[in-house]
Formats: structure tokens, C-alpha cells, sequence
């Protein structure tokens, strides 16, 4: 796939703390649609460029903007995020190029293409293991799941300090911040959003 980028009009290249960014120049006259219109795209080579990258978004449809994350020395951190104009080029390129091969892959591993899971994962942290607050805190997410059960998707825990939840959707998450913020205040626990699965294991 070809390095040279052909700018779509009112578009530009920059780079925002550790990502590269190509999105519309003005965002208060192109408003960015909702995060279902966006992909996570894993395994991508190291080497692998933001032109390279947008060019392969426009394949499956028109975008809205694509973002590479950087490593060190020049080398991305091998995933990305397309985020689409049309929410059926979503499912255009998760079918055409989830588990793929790119000709310039460097990992011997295929695509990871899926819907982005972006402010879909919480984290909920500060909890002492002096104290049974775990306890509590977990009951509270218990009813919690009782009266909502359709908007978890699955609930860990890393450690006797961390718990984990993945919800269905931005509106589910924020519905459980908004129920739960006063009593994981009382006892002391914080919530964090994750930007997607990379974070689980970060």
C-alpha cells in the first residue's frame, strides 16, 4: 500500500501526546460521529506509517479520522483507531480484514479489527486491603448488575485493589458512573475510564 497520502479537503496530519492524528481542520462544522462508527485495529507492523494507515481506513469506507499510536524511535506501538463517517463501514472492515495479513507485517500475526471499546472500560481503583471495602464495593456493582443486566459485558478483578467492568455501550457506563459515584466516594474508590483493550493488560 502506498506511503503518499492525498489530503481530503479541510484535513490534517497532527500529533497530539503519543498519537498521530489525521481528522477535519475544523471540527465545529464536521461534528465526529459516535464512537460505534469506530474500529481498534491490532497487530499492525511497527514500521507501519499514519499514510499507510489511512490509506488502508479508506478501503472500507469513508472516514472520519485515524489515529496511530506512537512508540519509541520513530515505531507506532503496532495498534490504531479508524473512526467512520457510516456506521456500515464498521462491519465492512472488521469482515474484510479481522484476522489478515498485511504484506508488510513484521509480527507474523494477523490483523486485529473490531469495534473500539472506547470509554467502555472502567477501572475502579483505591481500594484498601486493610479494610473489607472490596466487599462492599462489590456488592454495590452487584445490585447494580441486578438491575441492569443487559448493560454489562464482563466484570474482573486484577487484584485486591483493581476491578474491572466492560460495558455494552458509552450511555451503560455512564449510566453506572452516575448511579455509583456517591457510595464508591464514600468508601473511598475511584473510577477511571480505559481508552480500550490495550489497557486491560497495560
Amino acid at each position: 500500500m502506498a506511503d503518499e497520502l492525498v489530503f481530503d479537503t479541510n484535513y490534517s496530519l497532527l500529533t497530539v501526546n503519543s498519537q498521530i492524528i489525521y481528522k477535519p481542520t475544523d471540527e465545529r462544522d464536521d461534528p465526529e460521529p459516535d464512537n460505534d462508527h469506530e474500529v481498534y485495529v491490532g497487530n499492525l507492523p511497527a514500521y507501519y506509517t499514519i499514510e499507510k494507515f489511512v490509506n488502508f481506513a479508506k478501503i472500507s469506507g469513508s472516514i472520519y479520522s485515524v489515529r496511530l499510536l506512537k512508540g519509541n524511535g520513530g515505531l507506532n506501538k503496532g495498534f490504531g483507531y479508524i473512526l467512520y463517517r457510516e456506521l456500515a463501514a464498521v462491519d465492512i472492515a472488521i469482515k474484510t480484514f479481522n484476522e489478515c495479513y498485511l504484506p508488510e507485517s513484521d509480527t507474523n500475526r494477523p490483523l486485529i479489527v473490531q469495534k473500539s471499546l472506547r470509554n467502555t472500560i472502567m477501572m475502579i481503583y483505591g481500594l484498601s486491603k486493610r479494610n473489607n471495602n472490596i466487599f462492599y464495593i462489590r456488592s454495590e456493582i452487584n445490585y447494580f448488575v441486578i438491575n441492569h443486566p443487559s448493560l454489562l459485558l464482563k466484570f474482573e478483578c486484577e487484584d485486591d485493589t483493581k476491578l474491572f467492568l466492560s460495558f455494552k455501550s458509552l450511555k451503560a457506563a455512564q449510566i453506572f458512573k452516575k448511579k455509583l459515584k456517591e457510595s464508591f466516594n464514600f468508601y473511598g474508590a475511584k473510577m477511571y475510564y480505559f481508552n480500550d483493550v490495550e489497557n486491560w493488560v497495560s
